[in-house]
């Protein structure tokens, strides 16, 4: 008895760890993933208010990894995303965090922006040649905050 008692024990310690490793390999596998919702998505690009953005990545992903971004005729980028704080007029200590999204091509665009590091997401669909102005999200009394977005296929 004494030892089919220690073969239970270990059997079941050893579950544990397994799962756990298995959690993680999962959770962390998700955070870098490039399928978002939608499907395929480009890179994504950082900025802010405030705080200086994101530097780049001294090491680029796997080639094929992403998607290219939409691009213009002479190869600039189609879609830009501009940052702004506006207080709200019924409390000025509440701040509205907007982000205006520009598409300067004829070809509609879906854009998922967030705040940087965080799930905390809008989805901006934009016609050709279209500029929307969304509210990101709001804060107490902070004016700076940053973002990344990702054009959505």
């Amino acid at each position: 008895m004494n030892n089919d008692h220690s073969s239970r024990h270990f059997g079941h310690v050893g579950r544990i760890p397994c799962g756990l490793a298995l959690a993680a390999l999962l959770s962390a596998s998700g955070a870098q993933a490039q399928i978002v919702g939608f499907g395929r998505s480009s890179a994504p690009m950082y900025g802010g208010t405030g705080i200086s953005a994101a530097p780049a990545n001294p090491f680029p992903p796997m080639k094929g990894t992403y998607a290219p971004s939409h691009k213009a005729p002479d190869g600039t980028a189609c879609i830009s995303v501009r940052p702004s704080t506006h207080p709200q007029i019924i409390n000025p200590k509440i701040i509205d965090q907007i982000v205006t999204v520009n598409n300067s091509c004829g070809q509609s665009i879906k854009v998922q922006v967030c705040y940087a590091g965080s799930s905390d997401c809008i989805t901006v669909a934009l016609s050709g040649y279209q500029k929307l102005q969304r509210i990101l999200g709001i804060s107490g009394g902070s004016t700076s905050f940053g973002y990344e977005y990702r054009e959505l296929y």
